[in-house]
């Protein structure tokens, strides 16, 4: 399968009204758009940028100097669409549904913030209802050697955990030049077990390692429940 996944950081004056149509609008895309075999969708359980927020903007940590940090919150909102091939994506992108979504989330989201990876996975539509899906999405620093990175993808493939369901990690295959690098794309049965991988010194030491691979300090992550359909 062909998935498009895409991360959504909402603007500072969306109300609660406009994130719920912002997700109706997810919704509709798999019946709206013929070429979509399955939509999955959600907000994140951790209160996205709400954190960020909070911080007044000159009490921030500009991202261009956070490398230390790391990011600053996870993402607000995520969408992965599945197409058979790249027809299918192609299809999706001059669909009128799509259009008419893309033009609405960008009046309730930050455009320059919207996080983008298009990877290619074995096996049928990925996701079952009632699991929570994590993501992320990194860009390589331009010093990392092949090595480097091929370390970092095989560290994330290999997380376990108790109720972690499966693990991806793919390459970016897009084209935009705002397309992130790659994805880690975990699957997992429920928010205790997000939690508890996230908590874990396995899943810290990747983190570590990704760090030094990765402008770190733009990774985009977001943890939500798992809506296929």
């Amino acid at each position: 399968m062909l998935r498009h996944t895409a991360l959504f950081f909402w603007r500072d004056t969306t109300t609660d009204e406009g994130k719920l149509a912002a997700l109706k609008g997810l919704a509709y895309l798999r019946y709206g758009s013929p070429s979509v075999r399955e939509v999955d969708f959600g907000k994140d359980l951790h209160g996205g940028s709400e954190t960020y927020l909070r911080t007044k903007p000159w009490d921030r940590t500009p991202l261009w100097n956070a490398r230390a940090e790391g990011p600053p919150s996870n993402f607000d909102m995520a969408l992965h669409l599945d197409f058979d091939d790249q027809a299918g994506l192609d299809a999706y992108n001059t669909d009128d549904a799509h259009h008419e979504v893309a033009v609405y989330n960008a009046s309730v989201c930050r455009p320059e913030r919207t996080a983008r990876v298009d990877w290619w996975y074995d096996g049928p539509p990925r996701g079952d209802r009632g699991g929570v899906r994590h993501t992320e999405l990194y860009l390589w620093t331009g010093e990392a050697s092949d090595a480097e990175r091929d370390g970092v993808r095989a560290a994330f493939a290999s997380l376990k955990g108790p109720g972690v369901r499966s693990v991806e990690v793919a390459d970016n295959v897009g084209t935009l030049r705002t397309d992130y690098d790659f994805i880690v794309d975990i699957e997992l049965d429920d928010v205790e077990a997000a939690n508890a991988l996230a908590g874990s010194d396995d899943y810290a030491s990747v983190l570590a390692l990704a760090a030094k691979a990765t402008k770190f300090e733009w990774t985009a992550r977001i943890t939500h429940p798992i809506r296929m359909g």
